[in-house]
Formats: structure tokens, C-alpha cells, sequence
């Protein structure tokens, strides 16, 4: 599976555990704690906070799910 096959389907996912079984099958080591926090960021949805209206404004709304995937994926 090539990334942008692997990040369409962490986006799919409907889980923390389908993130975990995911990143397992593609050979990815991945923890519970890195999992929940990747299907967080990767479902945030309601208010934004300061922070995030602050990175919106700069165009940085994604650099914490960039910084996650980028960490996982640096053995793929």
C-alpha cells in the first residue's frame, strides 16, 4: 500500500482500533495513545479553540495531523 492509499484509509477509519489494525497490516509500529490521538485530530469537529483559530488564520489547521502521519509514516 503506498501512502496516499494508507492516509485515505486512516481517514476511513471509524476508530482508534481500525487506525491500530491499520498501521499493524502495514507493517507500521503505532501505539494506542498515538492512535486515539491521530482519530481525533483526524474527527475534530464542533468549536474551535484560540490555538486552532490561530492556526487557521495562518493556514496551519493540519500541522498536528501532519506531525502525527509524518511520525508513522517514516518507515513506509
Amino acid at each position: 500500500m503506498n501512502k496516499e492509499e494508507f492516509i485515505s484509509k486512516l481517514k476511513e477509519a471509524k476508530s482508534a482500533d481500525e487506525i491500530l489494525a491499520l498501521a499493524k497490516e502495514s507493517g507500521i509500529e503505532l501505539d494506542e495513545e498515538k492512535a486515539k490521538e491521530l482519530f481525533a485530530e483526524l474527527n475534530a469537529s464542533g468549536e474551535l479553540s484560540d490555538d486552532d483559530l490561530d492556526k487557521v488564520a495562518g493556514g496551519n489547521i493540519f500541522d498536528k495531523v501532519q506531525d502525527l502521519l509524518s511520525e508513522i509514516m517514516k518507515n513506509m
